[in-house]
Order: structure tokens, then sequence, then C-alpha cells
């Protein structure tokens, strides 16, 4: 089931206290309509009812849609620098509901899943758009890294970062995304075509590959993001 609790937070923009239904978990499965609110961006973003300004919670909470083989670990971006710490967070609390650590019914929902750790919005939605369009998360990082070696634009440390956000049948978009507020600066498409040449020879993409998909955060940016 998904959960939620409501706390008051403060207006970013004017400081009043505003009572918010904070996400702690969500079942896609039970409530795609989440998801696409996910994807959308409009999931936990209201306006503030003093000032009128329109904001968003960080997040931090649990996202399962299992038959998509989705378990993740969402937290604020504001802990990047801590993204071991929790990827082996989000590892234990996998391994208790679904993993080794399971009672045999959640085991057996758990098996052939994956789980993973991202930091904000903008890296959460990516994932979803990933998993529906049937990229898989390591070949889309290796697609990014091969877009920038065509490109003059890098990852800018807490400012900006290389994000999926759209995935068509013959192309898809990737764009610098502000992690802060998930506002796009800049858009590319890029050719479906390259993800089928990267699977198609796998060699030369082996080592990096392994980097990429290395724990939890498979994340090419993710050192430099931390910092």
């Amino acid at each position: 089931m998904s959960i939620f609790h409501t706390e008051m937070v403060n207006c970013p923009a004017c400081a009043t206290p505003v009572p918010f239904k904070l996400v702690y978990s969500v079942n896609a499965d039970r409530r795609p309509d989440l998801r696409d609110a996910i994807v959308a961006g409009t999931f936990q973003r209201q306006p503030c009812p003093s000032c009128g300004t329109e904001f968003r919670v960080d997040p931090e909470f649990t996202y399962m849609e299992l038959r998509q083989g989705l378990f993740i670990g969402v937290w604020p971006v504001a802990k990047r620098g801590q993204w071991q710490a929790c990827a082996e967070k989000t590892s234990e609390t996998f391994e208790e509901g679904l993993g080794k650590r399971a009672s045999p019914e959640g085991k057996k929902l758990g098996v052939g899943i994956e789980p993973r750790a991202v930091f904000g919005w903008p890296a959460l939605a990516e994932k979803l758009i990933a998993r529906q369009a049937g990229i898989d998360d390591r070949t889309l990082e290796l697609a990014k890294v091969m877009t920038l070696r065509h490109s003059s634009e890098t990852p800018i440390p807490g400012r900006r970062e290389l994000r999926l956000v759209e995935a068509g049948a013959e192309d898809f978009v990737l764009a610098w995304v502000r992690p802060a507020d998930g506002q796009v600066e800049k858009a590319m498409r890029v050719p479906r075509s390259m993800i089928a040449e990267i699977d198609a020879e796998p060699e030369p993409w082996k080592a990096m590959r392994q980097q990429v998909g290395e724990g939890l955060v498979v994340d090419f940016q993710r050192e430099m993001l931390a910092a």
C-alpha cells in the first residue's frame, strides 16, 4: 500500500507552516496514478495557502512497482554525498521485505528484482520512464556517456544533471535538469538506435557497464553529483 502522513512543512518563500501530506511509500501496482504524477512532475507539489507559491518537497520514500520489477529507495538531493550509506539502507529495506530476510511470500515477489537508489525527483522519473520504455538503466547510462562525447556540455555538481525525460519508439530525449526544482535547461533528441548499438556490441562497453552498474546507484554521475 501507499503510505502518507500529514505534517507541517514551511513554505520556502514565506516560511508559513503548511499542512502537507508527505509520502512515505508508493505502491504503484495499486496506485498507477501516483506513478503518472511522478513522471508528470506534479506529485508532492502544492501551493502555499498564504503566499500562493507552489513548491515541492524533496523526496524520501520507497517506491515499488513489482510488475515492472522496480524497488527504489528515493532520497533527497541533499543526501547525494551520502549515496553509499543511502544505498545500503535501501538494500536493507529490500532484503527485509522482498529479499533474503523476507517471508516466503515476500521472497517470491522479490525474485528477479534489482533494487535501486536515486536522489531527487528527476532521477526517480528517469528510472520510471526508462523501465516503461524497455531501456535497461545501465545501457541508458552508457548512452549518456556516448552522447557527452559529442557534446561540449558537462554536468555541474549540485546545479544540473543529465536525465532521460522522454522515450519514444524512434528516439528519446536527454535533458540537462536542475535537480532542486526539476527545471529543464536544455534538451536533445537522441536516436533510439544508440541503445541498440550498445546492446549489439557489449564488449567495448563491458568495463564501463560494470562500473556504472555496481551497487544500487546506477548513475555515471554519482561521484561528481556528490560533490
